[in-house]
């Protein structure tokens, strides 16, 4: 039913298995591919020693499993002009780029931490006013311009934003609009927009650990009773 699961963690950054255990987690499921991305801040770390580790390490588990596992990194946003944590540097290193908001990476300055950051940390307590939302509305649509974002990520979970905005930004630019199997509930209301975007779609596990990889089915009924075209996702084969 799916070829692979193309956002799952491990221990290079807040995961808590390992390159291998991910893949065989995906054999088991008969997928064929995974996708490992960790988090950049990360990943990126100690001068790119760490990055030439986790790239052997994919390639050894692809050997061993006979899983295709797909070396990425998940950047984030974290200015309002819609940089990523990323440097120019180590973008042509990356083999496959996904990117979103996590409150929990550095902010490039103080006023981005002021102006965007800290209202997330109240996400249900204090809403986030008209303003805020076109702003982080245009700080994540400059970033999938800029980058070669392949998979924008939980879009509008953290960060309030216009979701069908995002999408048909992302329609434009050919960035695939994530499902996130943890966070259905962060495009309620916008389903609709979301099927009438023009967007394509992935649907994703986004795990933490092996257990969770490939665990995609209930997303992605949730996605085909929303309205979402089935042809419109990508990991999708229908069988």
């Amino acid at each position: 039913m799916f070829l692979g699961d193309y956002h799952t963690h491990t221990n290079y950054s807040d995961g808590r298995g390992s390159v291998e255990e991910n893949a065989l987690a995906a054999k088991a499921l008969g997928l064929r591919e995974i996708a490992v991305t960790d988090h950049a801040f990360h990943v990126l770390s100690r001068k790119g020693e760490k990055y030439r580790r986790f790239l052997s390490e994919c390639a050894a588990a692809s050997d061993k499993t006979g899983v295709r596992v797909i070396p990425g990194v998940e950047a984030d946003i974290i200015s309002l002009e819609g940089d990523l944590d990323v440097s120019e540097s180590e973008m042509g290193e990356i083999e496959y780029l996904i990117a979103g908001f996590h409150k929990f990476a550095p902010p490039k300055s103080a006023s981005d931490f002021f102006k965007m950051y800290l209202v997330t940390y109240f996400n249900g307590l204090i809403p986030t006013s008209r303003r805020a939302r076109e702003r982080n509305t245009a700080a994540v649509i400059s970033a999938i311009e800029r980058y070669p974002i392949k998979v924008l990520t939980h879009l509008g979970h953290s960060l309030k934003v216009d979701v069908g905005a995002v999408a048909r930004a992302c329609a434009k630019k050919g960035v695939l609009v994530e499902i996130n199997a943890k966070h259905l509930r962060d495009f309620q209301g916008a389903w609709r927009e979301l099927a009438e975007s023009g967007a394509r779609f992935i649907v994703s596990s986004d795990a933490h650990r092996p257990a969770d990889v490939g665990r995609l089915d209930a997303a992605l009924q949730r996605a085909l009773e929303e309205g979402i075209p089935p042809e419109n996702i990508v990991n999708y084969s229908g069988d």
